[in-house]
């Protein structure tokens, strides 16, 4: 029923006040829940902003001491420090999957693969978007291949998440099957690496390489 049927203003101002009784609480309770819902979203997204900006500040800070021109003991202190940091604290970020594939490097160069290979899972399983799950799939291949788990690293990477990380998965079970001195696989695997890297790009100069010391003209593929 509408205000127009109403004959006169007294009639509309008590229509007016008995609609209010009934209906004014929940009208006040939704406002504010809207209000909230409001303040609650602008504060969330504000929080993310300054987690990323805080985790960013940190990462510089992890890849000034990764990337010194000359390590110390110091540096190296400083890399595992923030890189935990990061990951504890500010796990959500794409910067926590940086730094657990620094830390895996880290590890890598003290000659501690097992290490190595527990910051490479953590990596893949925080992986934000395919490009990242990739390089942190190849990489703890080559990891667990070095610790003599062949058939376990060629099986991570049967099924590339992208068909456009197809090359860099095939150029991996190429160097896999090469440390393993198995020159045929290699060869197969390597091939297909070239066929599916783009033309000019730096991975098929590479490949080009690898094929030569196989004895294999990738001019002629």
């Amino acid at each position: 029923m509408t205000l127009d049927i109403y004959r006169n203003e007294e009639e509309q101002v008590a229509a007016l006040k008995n609609w209010w009784a009934q209906n004014g609480k929940s009208l006040i309770v939704g406002i504010l829940l809207a209000l909230t819902l409001v303040f609650a979203w602008k504060s969330w997204q504000q929080r993310v902003i300054n987690e990323k900006s805080t985790a960013s500040m940190l990462y510089q800070q992890m890849l000034q001491s990764a990337l010194a021109e000359t390590m110390t003991e110091e540096n190296h202190s400083s890399v595992a420090f923030i890189g935990n940091k990061l990951k504890t604290e500010f796990e959500n970020t794409q910067y926590a999957v940086f730094a657990s594939l620094f830390l895996a490097r880290e590890f890598v160069n003290s000659g501690d693969l097992s290490a190595a290979e527990a910051q490479l899972k953590w990596a893949l399983a925080h992986a934000m978007g395919t490009e990242m799950a990739a390089v942190s799939t190849v990489r703890l291949a080559k990891i667990v291949a070095a610790q003599s788990r062949q058939d376990e690293a060629l099986k991570l990477l049967e099924h590339p998440a992208n068909q456009s990380f197809a090359a860099i998965y095939d150029e991996a079970k190429g160097d896999i099957y090469f440390a393993a001195n198995d020159r045929d696989s290699a060869q197969k695997a390597y091939v297909s690496a070239y066929k599916e890297s783009d033309e000019g790009s730096g991975s098929r100069a590479l490949l080009k390489i690898k094929l030569a010391d196989l004895g294999v003209r990738a001019e002629d593929l």
